[in-house]
């Protein structure tokens, strides 16, 4: 039976992209903490007119629409979901597990980023194998993931806006575009066991599971990987 949807004090509209990993962090927050939202979906190569006209001149996503006002950039969208939805314990009570939340994703951006950016988003699918040494860095600031940061029951805000990245780095490594032995070593050597459950239990959250289509995300990389390659 599922729980009865948390409705905001003001409506809320989310325009995002299926395929965009930056707008998914939004996505992925409002499904995690069980949000009554509109979902609009923006074709990013063929923006409707009136969302550049009437919603973000800008063009980005996501954009998030509560009430009458606009808000961008999905690092703010994300925590503004976090803030409004306390319930939903998306962040840490604590100062100091709060301050060391933050440090984890600004760790996954220095270590981790740059094997997707160059692997997946250039195309250059043999960095994936750099992913160990990535993995050894960033590890260190992955507090006590049991189940996920700091012992909580639910991802935390910070693992939320990482969690696009984790997903689609693992997608691609399931499939016939990435590496088996990159997937084989993180899923059975013991020295990385600890990242692959934190992984692996991210990836089947609620928020996660409930936003990343499979199908239309691996079409969608395959098709850029192939054509970075061409060129």
């Amino acid at each position: 039976m599922s729980l009865a949807k948390i409705i905001p004090p003001k409506p809320i509209k989310l325009y995002c992209c299926i395929i965009c990993p930056w707008a998914a962090r939004t996505w992925i927050a409002l499904t995690q903490a069980n949000v009554e939202f509109e979902y609009i979906e923006i074709d990013l190569k063929n923006k409707p007119d009136w969302f550049l006209k009437e919603v973000n001149p800008g063009g980005k996503v996501p954009t998030l629409k509560y009430g009458d006002e606009y808000l961008i950039e999905s690092a703010i969208t994300t925590e503004f979901v976090a803030d409004l939805v306390p319930e939903a314990k998306l962040l840490p009570k604590d100062p100091f597990k709060l301050a060391q939340s933050r440090l984890l994703s600004d760790r996954f951006s220095e270590f981790l980023f740059p094997v997707y950016r160059k692997s997946i988003y250039g195309g250059d699918v043999s960095a994936l194998n750099d992913i160990f040494d990535a993995i050894d860095k960033f590890v260190p600031y992955l507090v006590n993931a049991k189940p996920f940061f700091d012992g909580s029951e639910v991802p935390t805000l910070a693992e939320l806006l990482v969690a696009p990245f984790v997903s689609r780095i693992y997608l691609v490594l399931e499939s016939d575009i990435g590496s088996k032995d990159v997937l084989t070593k993180l899923s059975t050597d013991p020295k990385y066991a600890y990242f692959h459950t934190w992984a692996t239990n991210l990836i089947a959250s609620p928020g996660v599971a409930g936003t990343f289509d499979k199908a239309v995300n691996l079409a969608h990389l395959a098709e850029r990987i192939t054509s970075l390659k061409a060129n």
